[in-house]
């Protein structure tokens, strides 16, 4: 017999909700040139910000509500505010709710229990495994859409009288509510990103000199293509198709997904980022967060992580490289075999392990490691231990 959990909801029943229901919350387009310059302060807000065709801003602010009632939908749409001023070829965006206002957004209305099945959080705990994902894996992953992620919720749980008896929960008992937040800005315009507790997502290669500040919420791209970029994430989930240049600074993210990552520089902390490709000049530098390095391109030339109570899951490159491990009171998984390198005195480093360029072929590139007390996953490699 499955093993349920069982959650009690609160919410009754009250009257008949009324079906799907479209709001226009805001819309305008402002022109923009070369000079201009804009910031969005966000908050409680989900954006999507796509490319725009003609030198104009375009802001687009609609929500959906299905089977919600009017006094409900009433009382959402006075807690949202939007203000958007052009003011010495500077605009500035206030978008921001009282009431968190996602992508999308479900409740479920029952006068029983809810029951879940335990197979569905086996499945969210052996997520990240030991196994090497592929980049486009990781990029299928990035694009699941949150309506594909409730499905999966939705298929793992059922409603459950007093009596016991159980069954598929009603379509009509789910409130559900769909945001639509588009923005559409020039390639060169430069942006600045204030958000709290808010979703941002960037459905274009974005060539655009970017700077964002987020702090709880969702920060999701496809390509981020500048090396001025300045990036800093906290406590958020932060998933990006490609990166090439910039600084990110990525603190307390929940999940974090990278397909691939270049000329880019990352300072985390207390993080979980799993990384599809690493190709040239990447540099990491890590405090106590869970890192998934999965593949590495022909030619990453150098990669260097400095770490410390870091735990890195690392699939080395099916090409030739070199390699150096310097650090002190690490551990190291590899293959069948657990080495822990005792803590010297005074916390002096050493060089740990290393892997030179095999014969006369071309390196891919070198990989350096500076790491302490930290734990090193390996699968399917060989090293050559240094025993100076």
């Amino acid at each position: 017999m499955k093993l349920l959990f069982k959650i009690m909801v609160l919410t009754l029943i009250t009257s008949i909700p009324l079906q799907a229901q479209k709001y226009q919350i805001y819309s305008n387009s402002f022109d923009v040139n070369e000079q201009t310059t804009a910031i969005f302060n966000l908050e409680k807000t989900t954006v999507s910000i796509e490319e725009s065709t003609d030198d104009k801003m375009h802001l687009d602010y609609r929500i959906e509500f299905e089977n919600y009632h009017k006094s409900e939908i009433q009382l959402i749409l006075d807690n949202i505010n939007v203000e958007a001023n052009l003011f010495s070829n500077h605009l500035t965006l206030t978008a921001s709710s009282i009431t968190k206002v996602a992508d999308i957004t479900y409740k479920i209305k029952t006068l029983n229990s809810l029951v879940i099945k335990e197979e569905f959080f086996k499945l969210k705990e052996n997520s990240n495994n030991t196994v090497r994902k592929h980049k486009d894996s990781v990029i299928k992953e990035i694009n699941k859409s949150p309506k594909e992620i409730f499905k999966d919720f939705f298929k793992a749980i059922k409603t459950e009288d007093k009596n016991g008896k159980s069954k598929k929960i009603n379509r009509s008992n789910v409130k559900i509510m769909k945001s639509h937040f588009t923005i559409k800005i020039p390639p060169y315009l430069k942006l600045t990103i204030n958000g709290k507790e808010s979703q941002v997502t960037l459905f274009s290669d974005f060539e655009n000199e970017l700077r964002v500040i987020l702090k709880r919420g969702f920060f999701k791209a496809k390509q981020l293509n500048n090396i001025y970029n300045k990036i800093k994430i906290e406590d958020a989930d932060f998933k990006v198709e490609g990166i090439i240049g910039g600084d990110y600074t990525l603190n307390s993210i929940r999940k974090g997904l990278i397909g691939s990552i270049e000329n880019a520089k990352i300072t985390s902390e207390f993080s979980k980022i799993e990384i599809g490709e690493i190709n040239n000049n990447v540099a990491i530098t890590d405090f106590n967060s869970k890192y998934w390095f999965y593949n590495w391109s022909k030619d990453f030339t150098r990669f260097d992580l400095f770490s410390e109570y870091s735990k890195i899951h690392c699939f080395f490159p099916k090409t030739n490289y070199s390699l150096k491990v310097v650090g002190n009171n690490t551990i190291n998984h590899f293959d069948n075999v657990t080495i822990e390198m005792q803590p010297t005195k005074n916390e002096v480093k050493f060089n740990m392990m290393e892997v030179k360029v095999k014969g006369k072929s071309k390196s891919s590139g070198h990989i350096n490691f500076d790491i302490v007390h930290g734990v090193i996953y390996t699968f399917n490699n060989m090293f050559y231990l240094n025993k100076n």
